[in-house]
C-alpha cells in the first residue's frame, strides 16, 4: 500500500500528506512537513465509516482514530443544517400555498427522530446511516 505522511494539526486533527511521487516519501518529510510527522502506511488510516469523519480524526502515536464525540457532533451540525434547509423549504411552500408533502407533525418527528438517533449511535457506521 501506500506511504503517507501524517501529523497532529493545530484545531486537534490529523494533516494527512500524500506525495505524488516526484520525490521520495523520505524527502517530502523532509522537506515539506513539520516536526513530529511521521511516515506510515495508508491502509492504517480509519477506513469505512471511519473515513466519513476526517474532521474527527485524531493521532495518538502512529495511530489514527476517530474521536467518536466529535463525530456525533459533526454529524448533528450536518443534520442540523440540513433540517434548516428542509425547514426553509417549507415556509416557502407555505408562504406559496404550496402543499408541503409531509405534514408539519410528520417533519418535527423525524427530526426528533433524527436527532434521537444520533446520540444514541454507538458506531461511526450507525452516523453515517442517520
Amino acid at each position: 500500500m501506500a506511504q503517507i505522511i501524517i501529523h497532529a494539526n493545530s484545531n486537534g486533527g490529523v494533516s494527512v500528506t500524500v506525495p505524488t511521487g516526484e520525490i521520495s516519501v523520505q524527502e517530502v518529510l523532509a522537506k515539506d512537513c513539520p516536526a513530529g510527522a511521521i511516515i506510515v502506511d495508508a491502509s492504517t488510516l480509519p477506513q469505512g465509516a471511519d473515513s466519513s469523519f476526517f474532521d474527527a480524526w485524531e493521532l495518538s502515536g502512529s495511530t489514527v482514530s476517530v474521536n467518536f464525540e466529535k463525530a456525533k457532533a459533526i454529524k448533528l451540525a450536518q443534520f442540523n443544517a440540513n433540517a434548516v434547509a428542509e425547514a426553509q423549504k417549507r415556509q416557502l411552500n407555505t408562504l406559496a400555498s404550496i402543499e408541503n408533502a409531509v405534514s408539519d407533525a410528520d417533519f418535527t418527528a423525524s427530526l426528533v427522530a433524527g436527532r434521537t438517533a444520533i446520540a444514541s449511535a454507538t458506531t461511526t457506521a450507525e452516523l453515517v446511516a442517520i
